[in-house]
């Protein structure tokens, strides 16, 4: 994390992690999941895995920050071994942990966007076109989400090219499908 470069606006939104990482990137990653759950338990947008943001009932508190902290966590538990098996540098936890965590901040967006009214109570099942048109906007959020964390992790990494391609595509897919899980056993947990 070179802190000597000129900021440019572009790379800061896209690319954050070439001006911070370690220590600060994963205080401000969790300041900014903690405020992202807040807004989501008043929106009811639960963020119910790495990539997925739904609209739905209202929980305690508690159920949309571990959301939040699962996703997170998923992320962080696919990607360290996985940096650790591609790249030929000394990786640090602090990095992919930090570096990811800044990564959610996007989401902050997107649980925002879930108080738009065609949004909000719909009756169980119905959907208006206006509704389908805002849920296109949190698209946008997750697009960034994404960029983030493929950047997240080729910074941390050290790593380019297909290895840095293909390990995301994986990591990715891997940490979905864990979140998932994880994110099952929170709901079991809540019904009990």
């Amino acid at each position: 994390m070179n802190n000597t470069q000129p900021i440019n606006r572009t790379r800061w939104l896209f690319n954050p992690f070439i001006y911070l990482g370690g220590e600060i990137a994963l205080l401000t990653g969790i300041f900014g999941m903690f405020i992202t759950s807040v807004v989501a338990y008043f929106s009811h947008a639960h963020l119910d895995g790495v990539l997925d943001l739904h609209i739905g009932t209202p929980s305690s508190y508690w159920v949309f920050a571990a959301e939040s902290m699962m996703d997170w966590a998923a992320v962080v538990v696919v990607f360290y071994p996985l940096s650790l098996v591609l790249s030929k540098s000394k990786i640090r936890l602090i990095d992919i942990a930090g570096t990811m965590a800044l990564a959610r901040l996007p989401m902050f967006f997107g649980v925002v966007i879930a108080f738009l009214p065609p949004l909000q109570g719909l009756p169980g099942g119905q959907i208006s076109t206006l509704a389908i048109a805002c849920s296109f906007l949190i698209l946008i959020p997750v697009i960034w989400l994404v960029t983030l964390m493929y950047h997240a992790f080729t910074i941390s990494a050290n790593l380019k090219g297909n290895r840095a391609v293909f390990g995301f595509i994986g990591g990715l897919l891997a940490a979905e499908i864990l979140s998932k899980v994880l994110i099952g056993y929170l709901i079991i947990l809540y019904l009990s």
